[in-house]
């Protein structure tokens, strides 16, 4: 068996360092700015007749010290509206095949809603390169850059660990070309060429082209496409890093989770495990353990922990049905901004 380590904790510090480093910009250029204005006013303003009487209640030292106060609440006020607000990456966008729709999400809320285009009409996901399928799971955006073709392309980081997982386990990479991809992935955030295609991502075009005077919504080669309006609308809400979530809501439970875990034991044509972890609240989460053979077997276990404590637990049947299934899955849905990766070894 080989064990990979594939957490990704080291991108949550590239973003907050990328974050500091805007900030420090910032404060460069605020500092500047006060020290001109400050030396600007107490020459000019100070050092004039026609304001003695302002002398009398102010001295040089004393304005000086107010300019500088001024200027450190401002900078203290942007830096607090940086951190909060001007990084993408709280946002969510939710690409939904079953419903043709792309969502932004912030903080469990719809902020804007545009309808799109895909790949060829199925129930499946994208598996191998060149079959045309839109792909779902758990992505980010890894580039953003102007297109001759479409406007702009918005490039996620398909395929993904879990992408990986299935082609493995399926048999469509080896156990040499999975330990290649898995390092590139680590060291690039992403893995080009390979038998999975790549290159997937959102673009302009429009959401449908005519096809004998009938409108076809699936004529992408995988990729999300939308009106050329909306794609230059959502340039102005996305960043390099946010998270982009690909799924089917009319699928079963099962079938949405298992392209969202994250593989944690694979053995070729035999069978795949994998886990993910959801958050409810600061004090409430759930853990998904999901486990498929190549005989055919599915099986879910969902635990609900709060405060650490198991106080739920629910297993499916060998076809991968839960009870209370409509209820789960609306809660998986109403929770994609809270998904979480488990952190735990891949054995293969």
């Amino acid at each position: 068996m080989i064990f990979i380590k594939y957490h990704l904790a080291f991108y949550g510090l590239y973003f907050i360092s990328e974050q500091v480093g805007i900030s420090l910009v910032i404060f460069y250029y605020i500092i500047n700015i006060k020290n001109f204005l400050s030396n600007f006013l107490t020459k000019n303003l100070l050092g004039s007749d026609k304001h003695l009487n302002f002398l009398k209640v102010m001295d040089k030292k004393t304005f000086s010290l107010k300019i500088k106060n001024r200027f450190l609440k401002v900078f203290l006020f942007l830096l607090i509206t940086l951190l909060m607000t001007s990084s993408g990456y709280a946002l969510t966008l939710l690409i939904d095949k079953g419903e043709r729709t792309l969502k932004v999400l912030e903080n469990q809320k719809i902020q804007k809603v545009y309808p799109v285009g895909l790949g060829l009409e199925s129930l499946l996901p994208k598996e191998k390169r060149g079959d045309f399928l839109t792909p779902e799971g758990l992505y980010k955006i890894t580039d953003i850059r102007p297109s001759k073709s479409f406007g702009y392309f918005i490039e996620i980081n398909y395929p993904n660990l879990n992408d990986l997982g299935w082609a493995y386990y399926k048999g469509f990479i080896s156990k040499e070309q999975l330990v290649v991809y898995l390092e590139t992935f680590l060291a690039n955030g992403k893995v080009e060429h390979t038998p999975l295609g790549s290159k997937i991502g959102i673009h302009g075009g429009g959401v449908y082209k005519k096809e004998k005077g009938k409108k076809d919504y699936f004529w992408t080669q995988g990729c999300i496409a939308l009106e050329d309006r909306d794609l230059r609308d959502l340039l102005t809400r996305i960043s390099e890093g946010q998270k982009v979530v690909i799924l089917n809501s009319r699928k079963p439970l099962y079938e949405i989770l298992k392209k969202l875990i994250y593989p944690v034991r694979i053995k070729p044509l035999d069978f795949l495990e994998g886990e993910l972890y959801l958050k409810l609240n600061d004090y409430v989460f759930l853990t998904f353990a999901l486990r498929e053979t190549y005989q055919g077997a599915r099986y879910l276990e969902i635990k609900k922990w709060v405060q650490g404590e198991l106080k739920e637990q629910i297993r499916s049947d060998e076809f991968g049905k839960v009870n209370r299934e409509a209820q789960l899955k609306n809660i998986l849905l109403e929770n994609l901004e809270n998904l979480l990766n488990p952190y735990k070894n891949l054995e293969f």
